[in-house]
């Protein structure tokens, strides 16, 4: 059983966000079963999560979601948006004081198991900027701790996992109009007005005399591939037609065709070298990074000038930050690739980039660099792909990696 320490938001790259690991395993095909409890979901949070899910829906047998309702924390669009997944989801609310307050993220596959658990919501911020704390526990099914602990879980929550409890309320358009009309559940607008008169009533009334400074400190971003909904053109989108059946499953009769984005090749690196691939000598580390050189590749008939092309053309539009306080030059970035390895697809992989201008030297070293992580230095490690050729493609707004 491996352990992992997720943190987010402290930090202006935040790698391990929570989000990007929900990102990463919905697009494997691997699993066949997704539960997500959550005490609270937004509009925003379940739409950036949407357009995975519904890849997950292709391969995962089994897709649920929980999500609490306290505290006016949940929002009917968001409710909206959970019940347009056409998914295994329910409500948890109690009467009660005690607030539903769980996060947990189970990944079930027939050969492992991801589970996470931690402090970060189902809404944008929860699982990408706001200071959160989450542990990622992965392990084979034939792993006995593993499997203690994933009996304790379902044991514990077992009306929840089985979808029992009496206080679960399987969402439909009539749940979250009754939920609404009781005042429990605000739509969004509302949602955002008790929160600014939250923050206005913290407001002093009388001249602040405090003398404590507090600094400003940078903030993660939100990567490109959780997109926010598009409010102008939201009206003006042909919706498609639906059949509701008795077991209010929903069926689409005619979907819209997504419209196919043209696959750019922006880089190739032909027979990747040792180094390159990370297939080194028992007991050498890798050095876990890609150098983003020229390697002969032509734009248009020219060389790319690999100082400048990857920072400044490929990349530009991602969030770059100044990280290093020892350093005015470096600087890094998180980008997610869809990758492909020897024909196994490895769904998405949030990846660092770093830029210098320092490195470059009349020993031809590059400014951009490409950071494998964890996860694909083992898969690297496991797979030989020296003298393999590698492809950098842009796809609309999203990149992808081949290795073939």
């Amino acid at each position: 059983m491996k352990t992992t320490f997720l943190g987010q938001g402290f930090d202006s790259t935040s790698v391990d966000a929570t989000g990007n690991y929900l990102i990463k395993y919905l697009n494997q095909r691997n699993f066949h079963s997704f539960t997500g409890i959550s005490a609270f979901a937004s509009e925003a949070g379940i739409f950036g999560l949407s357009r995975h899910i519904q890849t997950a829906k292709t391969v995962f047998k089994n897709l649920s979601l929980i999500t609490g309702i306290d505290q006016e924390g949940t929002s009917k669009e968001a409710l909206k948006e959970i019940l347009n997944l056409n998914i295994n989801s329910h409500i948890f609310y109690q009467n009660e004081a005690p607030i539903f307050h769980p996060k947990i993220y189970l990944f079930e596959g027939d050969k492992e198991i991801k589970l996470i658990v931690g402090s970060s919501n189902l809404t944008r911020r929860g699982l990408f900027t706001n200071v959160e704390s989450s542990l990622l526990i992965e392990f084979d099914i034939t792993d006995k701790e593993g499997a203690s602990l994933l009996t304790n879980l379902k044991t514990y929550y077992k009306t929840l996992f089985d979808f029992s409890d009496n206080n679960l309320f399987k969402i439909s358009q009539a749940v979250i109009d009754d939920f609404n009309a009781r005042g429990i559940v605000p739509n969004e607008s509302e949602r955002k007005r008790i929160y600014s008169a939250k923050k206005a009533s913290a407001t002093p009334t009388t001249p602040n005399t405090n003398t404590v400074i507090i600094p400003r400190r940078a903030t993660a971003r939100i990567p490109a591939i959780f997109p926010l909904k598009p409010r102008a053109a939201a009206s003006s989108i042909q919706q498609p037609s639906v059949t509701v059946t008795p077991a209010q499953s929903v069926v689409i009769v005619n979907p819209i065709p997504a419209i196919q984005q043209p696959k750019i090749l922006l880089w190739q690196k032909l027979s990747l070298s040792r180094s390159d691939a990370q297939y080194v000598p028992v007991g050498t580390n890798g050095t876990g990074n890609l150098k983003l050189s020229q390697a002969g590749f032509r734009l248009n008939g020219a060389l790319i000038n690999h100082n400048t092309y990857f920072r400044n053309q490929v990349f530009q539009n991602l969030s770059w930050a100044r990280t290093k306080s020892t350093s005015t030059t470096y600087e890094e970035t998180i980008c997610n690739f869809d990758v492909t390895i020897l024909g196994t697809s490895y769904g998405i992989q949030p990846m660092k980039l770093s830029y210098d201008p320092i490195r470059i030297s009349n020993q031809a070293n590059t400014p951009s660099w490409l950071h494998w992580g964890n996860t694909l230095m083992t898969i690297l490690q496991q797979t030989n792909v020296t003298g393999r050729t590698l492809n950098l493609y842009q796809i609309g707004q999203n990149f992808s990696i081949e290795i073939a």
